[in-house]
């Protein structure tokens, strides 16, 4: 009879591996980024777009001149764009709580900022982003916790 592949002593080259791999351990990365260096750049940037371009279009409407919305809308649109990128990159860095509250943070930031260039006061764009950027911590640590333990 035969002996297995994987007896003491008989390995077989062909089913050779690098071995299991602890849960929660990332396999460290190759130099090619393939597929997930184009979403890496492209959702900052596609969200920054449409962040800057709906707060020009609120400003506009609250009686900001034109080249002030569009000023405005600029701004908003690389500091998001800025945050966004930096965020994706480092997230093999944080811990799941960690990235989960930044993701929660920049999202909640976002659209408190775009409640207050709506015309709604302080205390009501502070309280709207509060919630919502909970909401978002909340539903990103789910995620995160579940497709990494």
């Amino acid at each position: 009879m035969p002996t297995h592949s994987i007896m003491p002593g008989h390995h077989h080259h062909a089913h050779e591996g690098p071995g299991p791999v602890a849960r929660g351990t990332h396999l460290p990365r190759t130099g090619r980024e393939g597929r997930a260096g184009h979403w890496t750049r492209n959702v900052p940037v596609a969200g920054g777009i449409v962040l800057g371009l709906y707060a020009t279009y609120l400003a506009s409407q609250n009686g900001f001149s034109t080249l002030g919305y569009w000023m405005l809308g600029l701004a908003v649109a690389v500091v998001s764009m800025g945050l966004g990128y930096v965020l994706i990159r480092q997230r093999h860095r944080m811990t799941t709580e960690v990235r989960s509250a930044a993701y929660g943070a920049l999202f909640g930031c976002s659209m408190g900022f775009l409640y207050s260039l709506g015309g709604g006061t302080a205390l009501r764009a502070s309280e709207i982003g509060l919630l919502l950027g909970l909401g978002m911590g909340l539903a990103s640590y789910y995620v995160f916790y579940w497709h990494e333990h």
